[in-house]
């Protein structure tokens, strides 16, 4: 699977550079989260905290469609609890740090539709949807003056077991180091 590089990717017809479907996490969990990356100054536009369920793509033709595949992919979908493994990554540069969430059947189950309906008519700019690992982050690069600070504040972060109930696409307007994401539109699971 060719996977491009969208860092630098200009808007498309429809205003967005680059999307991806994210599933949010809820207050008080996106304040905490927002509150560290406040400290630590990420130097990367950044989604509210959420646990990615399918990684960026662009290329699209028409955002209509995209809606369809989504909602289609949604459907009968039931409230997920997302649960913390008590685990965090931390990149070998201590740029980027989040907690792994245990994936279970029903959100790999979520991932694989969104990723067969999604991804045939995108261009795939993230990870190989096969290597699927649900995690929240908690920053992505962050100055080299504040990484071990940022290593100690992710390591005694202690992520709480939360709930969802619906996709979101998020559209990044402008480039990775200085676009600005937003909410396109949100899909709430249908029972």
């Amino acid at each position: 699977m060719q996977i491009i590089d969208a860092s630098d990717r200009p808007n498309d017809a429809h205003g967005y550079s680059v999307y991806c479907l994210v599933l949010l996490a809820p207050e008080p969990i996106a304040s905490e989260v927002q509150h560290v990356r406040n400290l630590l100054g990420p130097e990367r536009t950044m989604i509210p905290a959420h646990v990615t369920i399918l990684g960026t793509f662009c290329g699209i033709e028409s955002l209509d469609r995209v809606f369809e595949q989504i909602a289609g992919a949604v459907a009968g979908t039931k409230v997920l609890t997302l649960a913390p493994t008590g685990d965090t990554f931390e990149s070998p540069n201590r740029v980027t740090a989040g907690a792994v969430i245990e994936v279970s059947q029903d959100m790999q189950a979520l991932h694989d539709r969104l990723a067969e309906a999604v991804l045939p008519t995108a261009t795939n700019a993230y990870h190989d949807p096969a290597d699927f690992v649900a995690h929240l982050t908690y920053y992505q690069q962050i100055p080299e003056s504040v990484q071990e600070f940022g290593s100690r504040i992710t390591g005694e972060f202690e992520l709480a077991e939360f709930t969802v109930d619906g996709v979101t696409l998020m559209g990044r307007v402008g480039t990775a180091s200085e676009g600005e994401w937003r909410v396109v539109r949100e899909f709430p699971f249908g029972g």
